[in-house]
C-alpha cells in the first residue's frame, strides 16, 4: 500500500469515528433526573412536570382554575357594630377638651418672623410690638424698667419669660397698627401660644367627655375616623380647613398659591404642569394642566423605565394591576413587554408575561399569559386567604371578622 493510500484509509476511519463519538454524545442523559426540591441548573435536570427554577426543582403548573370572586374583609355593617354601647360622640359640654387641655400650642405652628396672617399655621396671629423712641427697636425686657424712655412698656406674652419694649402696651398688626405716632409696628412673628389652653379647667377631668369610640364603619371595616368639626383638627392631617366634615387644603382659589398659578379644585390646591416632565413616569401633561395616565408606548420605554429602578408593573391603578406579572430585584429589564390589558381598554402597562405558574407570586396562576388571582368560591376559602381566626371581644373592639367571597363590583378588577 502506497503512503497516499495509507494516509487516505487514516483519514476516513478517523471521520467514522470522530462520526459515531458525535451521535453517541448525543444520547447522553443523567441517570435520574431530580425530584421537587432538589438542585438543578437547567430545565433538563428536572424530572417530568418540573422545571428548574432559582436552581430548585419544583412544580410549574397547578391546574387552578382562575375564579372571578374576591376575598372581602366584612367588620361591621353600621357604626354601632364597631363602638357596641360606647357613646360615639361627646356632649357638646367637652367641644373644645382637647385644645383647652392638651394643646399649649396652635396645631402646625412654627415661631416664625412673618408679613401676614397666611405664614402663620394653626390659624395663629401674626403679631409685632409698637416700638417707640429712645431705646432700640424690639429691645428684649424683663420688666418696664428695662424700657426708655418712661412712656415705653414692657410687653410680655403669656406663658413667656420675656418680652419686648413698647409705646403702647399693646401688640400691633396691619388691623391694628400703633396709636401713639412716635410708635412703629416692629419684630412681626406667628405668635404660637394657644390662647385657650388651661389644663386646670374643669373640662379636663370630667369623665363624661373620655371614652368616646372614634371607630367608623367604612367599606364594611371599622376604621378611625377622619372627620371634623373646626379647622383646628386639620392641621394633623397635613390640610388647614374643615369644610362640611371633612379636612381640606382650601375652599377657594385664594386660600392656595395664586403667584404660582395653583387653583382649588375639590378641596386640593392643584398647580398646573406645563411639560411631562412634571408628571409622574408614563403620564402626560394635558392643556388643561393636569397629569393624565396614558401608559407605556414601547418595550423600549419599559425596558429603560425597569433598568433604572422604577415601577413599571401595574403602573396606572386600576388599569393595570389585575393583570402584571410580579416584578422582583432579579428580574432582567429586558424581559419587560408594553403590553394591552386584557380588560379591553386601550391603554398598555409594562409587564412580563408569564409561561407557566411557577412564574407567578403567591396566590396566583399564569392564565392567558397573565398572572392572576386565583380567586375564591366560597366564605371558608377567604377565612384561610385573609387569616381570620381566634377572633375575640373587648370593650374597644366589640366586632368580629368575618370573611365573604363575594363577586366584584361590575367596574373593579377580579384580582385584589
Amino acid at each position: 500500500m502506497g503512503l497516499r493510500s495509507l494516509i487516505a484509509l487514516v483519514s476516513v476511519l478517523s471521520v467514522v469515528a470522530l462520526g459515531a463519538c458525535s451521535k453517541d454524545a448525543t444520547k447522553v442523559q443523567p441517570e435520574t433526573r431530580g425530584k421537587r426540591g432538589e438542585t438543578c441548573l437547567a430545565r433538563n435536570d428536572c424530572d417530568t412536570g418540573l422545571a428548574c427554577l432559582n436552581g430548585v426543582c419544583a412544580q410549574n403548573e397547578f391546574n387552578i382554575e382562575v375564579s372571578a370572586k374576591q376575598c372581602t374583609r366584612v367588620e361591621c355593617k353600621v357604626d354601632d357594630d364597631c363602638c357596641g354601647g360606647r357613646a360615639t360622640s361627646a356632649p357638646k359640654k367637652c367641644q373644645g377638651r382637647d385644645e383647652i387641655c392638651s394643646q399649649p400650642t396652635l396645631p402646625g405652628c412654627q415661631q416664625t418672623s412673618c408679613v401676614t396672617e397666611t405664614t402663620c399655621m394653626g390659624g395663629a396671629p401674626c403679631l409685632g410690638v409698637c416700638v417707640g423712641q429712645g431705646q432700640p427697636a424690639g429691645t428684649t425686657c424683663t420688666d418696664n424698667a428695662d424700657c426708655t424712655p418712661a412712656a415705653n412698656t414692657c410687653v410680655i406674652p403669656v406663658g413667656s419669660a420675656s418680652g419686648t419694649c413698647s409705646a403702647t402696651f399693646s401688640f400691633c398688626n396691619d388691623v391694628t397698627p400703633c396709636t401713639v405716632l412716635t410708635a412703629s409696628c416692629s419684630g412681626k412673628s406667628c405668635k404660637c401660644m394657644n390662647p385657650v389652653y388651661d389644663p386646670t379647667d374643669p373640662i379636663c377631668t370630667d369623665m363624661d367627655c373620655e371614652d368616646i369610640c372614634l371607630l367608623r364603619c367604612q367599606d364594611s371595616l371599622c376604621l378611625q375616623d377622619k372627620s371634623c368639626k373646626t379647622d383646628a383638627e386639620c392641621v394633623t392631617q397635613g390640610s388647614k380647613l374643615c369644610d362640611g366634615g371633612r379636612c381640606v387644603q382650601c375652599l377657594v382659589t385664594k386660600d392656595c398659591d395664586t403667584k404660582n398659578k395653583e387653583t382649588c379644585e375639590d378641596g386640593i390646591c392643584h398647580k398646573p404642569c406645563e411639560q411631562n416632565e412634571e408628571c409622574g413616569l408614563f403620564e402626560e401633561c394635558q392643556p388643561t394642566g393636569d397629569c393624565l395616565y396614558v401608559g407605556c408606548q414601547s418595550d423600549r420605554e419599559c425596558i429603560l423605565a425597569a433598568s433604572r429602578g422604577q415601577q413599571v408593573a401595574g403602573t396606572g391603578g386600576s388599569a393595570g394591576t389585575q393583570n402584571a406579572a410580579p416584578s422582583s430585584s432579579i428580574d432582567d429589564p429586558r424581559l419587560y413587554k408594553c403590553l394591552s390589558n386584557d380588560d379591553g381598554s386601550k391603554t398598555k402597562v409594562c409587564k412580563i408575561p408569564c409561561e407557566n405558574d411557577g412564574s407567578c407570586g403567591q396566590f396566583q396562576v399564569c392564565d392567558a399569559g397573565y398572572c392572576k388571582f386565583v380567586g375564591c368560591d366560597n366564605d371558608e376559602e377567604c377565612r384561610a386567604y385573609l387569616g381570620i381566626a381566634n377572633q375575640t371581644t373587648s370593650d374597644t373592639k366589640p366586632y368580629v371578622a368575618t370573611a365573604k367571597c363575594l363577586a366584584p363590583p361590575k367596574d373593579a378588577a377580579a384580582a385584589p
